[in-house]
């Protein structure tokens, strides 16, 4: 009886040293995950890139060791994927010189089978593409296209205009039905990758500082919808308000750029209030990207992507930022990499003198700033 009272014993200490030892590895690799799934968000609604170009981009991602590409897809200015929910199709548009674009609104856009043959070098080079659908703002070049396509009554029940936002999506059940509609198309596009991603938008929409619930009900449903396709959620951080974390879908990943959205003064000390930091979110339990808008936007224009002044944006991007650095130029009260996932540099398209700069320039003007950010990115805290 005393055998078979020590053999039990010995099975329980051994059983759970075991689950100790797992628990151990397993908060080792998440520790080892963390800060290690970093890369560049592209916006090419605004500014067109040739595919060889975004190619270009894959490769210095791989040899950097980065792991994304994010491509913004949807803003004011275009819509650039071609995609039937919205009539964005190759029947309706001519393409030269390797270029589609649409026949009535003039914009550019990617052919799916553009999109499957970037999609297919990425997986080559172990790089990631996120596909990037901006709603319920940011749609002025989808609503263009729709309107294109004979569906003005279609717009005018989906959408309304947003005085400081411009056109927006009415956040009930039609316009959640047709942007899940919307977003499964486009993620078909992008399957079969690994670590795959879909980024939902939802920055720069609005001026609420209380709890929006329409919003989360509808962030939270198109969450779900591209779960159920195989991809992780993605959202920005502007709709995410401290007293309602709760209420959000935890399987979304946030990708945190500016604790207002910019706004300054009275407006923006009355969003920092109210909106959750990215502390906050990390402490709720959120996976957080750093997408820290002071540190790691490339604003593209003539002046900026002159060498002195990419110089002094990576020189000052090295001395003063690491993935913790989520508040402009403040210093953080984080000090490890739990839950931030990784960081993305953005180069953005959203000033006019963009149009006189090439690929070529765009290229070598972020060589360096992108290759010292993903040095920064992956090294411990």
């Amino acid at each position: 009886m005393k055998s078979r009272h020590r053999s039990l014993l010995i099975t329980f200490i051994v059983v759970i040293t075991i689950s100790v030892m797992q628990i151990h590895v397993y908060a080792a690799n998440q520790q080892r995950e963390n800060g290690q799934f970093n890369g560049i968000t592209l916006d090419v609604a605004r500014r067109y890139y040739q595919p060889d170009t975004i190619k270009s981009f894959i490769s210095q991602i791989a040899q950097n060791h980065g792991q994304f590409i994010q491509l913004h897809l949807s803003d004011a200015q275009s819509f650039a994927i071609e995609n039937e929910t919205v009539g964005q199709t190759l029947a309706n548009a001519t393409q030269t010189n390797g270029v589609w674009r649409n026949n009535t609104t003039h914009q550019v856009f990617y052919s799916k089978a553009q999109v499957a043959d970037l999609v297919t070098f990425a997986k080559q080079k172990h790089v990631t593409l996120i596909p990037e659908v901006d709603t319920p703002a940011h749609i002025d070049g989808m609503v263009k296209t729709i309107r294109a396509n004979h569906q003005t009554q279609q717009v005018d029940q989906l959408t309304y205009n947003n005085k400081s936002y411009g056109r927006e999506f009415h956040l009930n059940t039609a316009s959640t039905t047709f942007v899940k509609r919307l977003d499964t198309e486009v993620a078909q596009s992008f399957t079969g990758q690994q670590n795959m991603r879909f980024h939902l938008g939802g920055d720069e929409f609005t001026d609420q500082t209380g709890v929006n619930k329409p919003y989360i009900t509808y962030l939270n449903a198109l969450a779900k919808n591209v779960r159920s396709l195989g991809f992780i959620p993605e959202a920005w951080n502007d709709g995410y308000i401290s007293q309602a974390l709760n209420q959000y879908d935890k399987h979304i990943q946030i990708t945190y750029w500016n604790w207002t959205a910019d706004e300054k003064g009275a407006p923006g000390k009355e969003r920092q209030k109210a909106w959750a930091t990215m502390p906050e979110l990390i402490h709720h339990g959120f996976k957080v990207l750093n997408y820290n808008d002071y540190y790691l936007y490339f604003n593209l224009s003539k002046k900026n992507v002159r060498s002195s002044n990419v110089a002094y944006m990576t020189s000052d991007m090295k001395q003063n930022w690491d993935p913790t650095i989520w508040d402009n130029d403040n210093d953080s009260s984080l000090n490890t990499l739990h839950n931030i996932v990784g960081s993305s540099v953005s180069i953005w398209a959203d000033k006019d003198p963009h149009s006189n700069i090439n690929d070529k320039q765009v290229l070598k003007a972020s060589q360096k700033f992108l290759s010292q950010f993903l040095q920064l990115a992956r090294q411990p805290i």
